[in-house]
């Protein structure tokens, strides 16, 4: 049935009265809406879910569903406050679940570890729920599983579940079939091991990121596509996805314990980060407290040392090893983000990959009270722009050095997978002795899965020292990086960006044409061999400059040599004519 948005909502708050108020659309099918409401006389967000069919099986179905999900009163099950018809237009008001659809988190990638774990208890939790009250789920879409910040799972669909069968419409019973149990999809109604089948295909996809195969006999294990998920999983999944039923756990309830008997009863502090909540300007005024009071017999908060867009930095006392470290904390209002939850738990997984004397170590990551954070080495040294800002440009000495120390890191890197994509100089710590500490993975990206070099396609960076095709939003790969670091060398080395302008399309317009300040001129001393080193690195075509860091670093070392080997014959002669002034015209026989 066609109709539009707008004579929708009017139908729609014609029936259900003044009480509730339409915000906004959610989402929709062709027959089905779900609008975000607010209920006026207890003041909370609801759901609205809405059906436009005539009287009929289609309407019954919904119905039905809505009568399911009315029998349950469980936590990771969506609860049912009301429901009602008018001619074709039928509606069911729920609780509003803030997160997102497991198949939507899952497109960013496999899910955390932890967050599985979350996810398995609720669902498993749920379903036997459920079953202790005659319904048999059948079906569970990634779609219809949402999940929060913290990882717990909430179930909102029963509309295969046995309670709705009957009115099941002939066209929707093949659906999703590798999220049903082989004996559901030939027509059964199913029973709790069918049930625990589904909620293995749903910890299946979490913990992969891949929909299992629908034979069972073809499943891959988990830990063969991702060899850091706990080795439980290939246990407890190749049970419960059995074809056989009496093969699988019977209960739900038998595979939550045998699951919890390895994994444990309680929520890790890494990954359950609390409820989102409205985050207003007094609290954000407010919220180091609440970090002090989060970090708890941990941490102790010592002093702020950095602060961007994304997170804050503070050196913090390890109370249990009984160090100091750099305290790395997500701004409380992007918790409420579970994108943003997410990049910043990758950063710290990325980053703890990396074990290179010129990369910042990282130690441990964990969150409480709406609170995430990660501890790493803590770098007592300036950044290279507070270097440039103090002292102003480098001698051409440290400049080479930071050079070599940045390539080398980035080599490792890039062999291990990961482009950083965002060098700059706030991001290059120099630690008392000079060597140089790389941190802030916050937006690499894993190049496995994206080709052998290739990456995925989004603007990012800082766009002083992003290269243009970062800046164009193209296709990234390890050249970004080299691009990144040649033009922070520059800016050591001239105590300015290569690049200015007041917005990123001057900046790349400037790129573009492939005029570079003329470094030679400006700091003589450096020698025609490095700046021509950096030209190539600077390169507006990626095809144009050096293919990888090890490239990079033999043309700067055979560059540092050649500049040597020039400057040779000055110092020989100079050292000749020292020695002569001591010597006399005519040596004693």
């Amino acid at each position: 049935m066609t109709v539009s948005e707008t004579d929708l909502v009017r139908r729609l708050e014609a029936a259900i009265g003044p009480r509730y108020r339409i915000e906004s659309r959610v989402a929709s099918s062709p027959d089905r809406f779900l609008f975000l409401g607010n209920d006026q006389l207890l003041r909370r967000q609801v759901s609205l879910r809405v059906s436009l069919s005539a009287p009929g099986q289609a309407q019954s179905w919904f119905m039905l569903e809505a009568e399911a999900l009315a029998q349950l009163d469980h936590p990771a099950i969506r609860h049912v406050y009301d429901f009602g018809t008018v001619g074709e237009l039928a509606w069911r008001i729920g609780n509003w679940i803030e997160g997102e659809g497991l198949d939507e988190a899952v497109r960013r990638g496999p899910r955390p570890i932890p967050s599985v774990h979350i996810l398995a208890r609720a669902l498993l939790g749920a379903l036997e729920h459920a079953h202790t009250r005659g319904i048999i789920v059948r079906r569970i879409l990634p779609s219809s599983m949402i999940v929060g910040p913290s990882g717990r799972g909430t179930l909102t669909d029963l509309r295969h579940s046995s309670y709705a069968l009957r009115h099941i419409p002939a066209d929707e019973l093949g659906k999703g079939i590798a999220f049903m149990s082989p004996e559901v999809r030939d027509g059964a109604t199913g029973d709790p091991a069918s049930d625990v089948y589904t909620a293995g295909a749903l910890l299946y996809f979490a913990i992969t990121g891949r929909e299992p195969a629908a034979a069972p006999e073809e499943l891959v294990p988990p830990t063969r596509l991702r060899p850091a998920a706990p080795q439980v999983f290939d246990r407890l999944l190749a049970r419960a996805m059995q074809r056989d039923p009496w093969a699988r756990y019977i209960t739900a309830w038998e595979m939550y314990e045998d699951f919890t008997s390895e994994a444990g009863e309680i929520a890790s502090q890494a990954t359950f980060i609390g409820p989102p909540r409205p985050v207003s300007e007094e609290s954000v005024q407010h919220w180091e407290l609440r970090l002090r009071r989060a970090l708890g017999d941990d941490y102790e908060l010592l002093n702020e040392i950095g602060r961007g867009g994304f997170g804050r930095v503070y050196r913090a006392r390890d109370l249990h090893l009984e160090r100091v470290v750099a305290l790395k904390i997500l701004e409380p209002v992007l918790t409420q983000e579970p994108a943003a939850v997410e990049r910043f738990r990758r950063e710290a997984q990325l980053a703890a990959r990396l074990r290179h004397p010129n990369v910042v170590d990282i130690y441990d990551i964990g969150g409480r009270y709406g609170l995430l954070w990660y501890t790493m080495e803590l770098v007592e040294g300036p950044n290279l722009a507070q270097l440039v800002e103090r002292e102003g440009p480098l001698p051409r000495e440290r400049v080479i050095r930071m050079l070599r120390e940045g390539l080398s890191a980035l080599a490792h890197a890039h062999g291990s997978g990961l482009v950083h994509r965002d060098i700059k100089p706030e991001n290059m710590l120099l630690e008392p002795s000079g060597a140089l500490k790389i941190t802030d993975f916050g937006l690499a990206i894993a190049l496995r899965g994206f080709g052998r070099l290739g990456g995925k396609i989004s603007q990012s960076g800082t766009p002083q020292f992003a290269s243009p095709e970062q800046l164009l939003g193209e296709k990234v790969d390890p050249r970004a990086d080299l691009y990144s670091l040649a033009a922070v060398a520059s800016f050591t080395l001239l105590g300015r960006p290569p690049f200015t302008g007041r917005n990123v399309q001057e900046i790349l317009a400037k790129q573009t044409t492939d005029v570079l300040p003329d470094i030679e001129a400006e700091r003589p001393d450096i020698g025609p061999e490095l700046a021509q080193v950096l030209s190539r690195a600077l390169k507006a075509d990626p095809e144009a400059r050096y293919a990888t860091a090890y490239e990079f670093f033999h043309a700067l070392a055979s560059a540092d040599q050649l500049q040597l080997e020039n400057e040779q014959p000055f110092w020989t002669e100079m050292a000749n004519r020292l020695l002569r002034r001591g010597m006399p015209d005519h040596p004693e026989t």
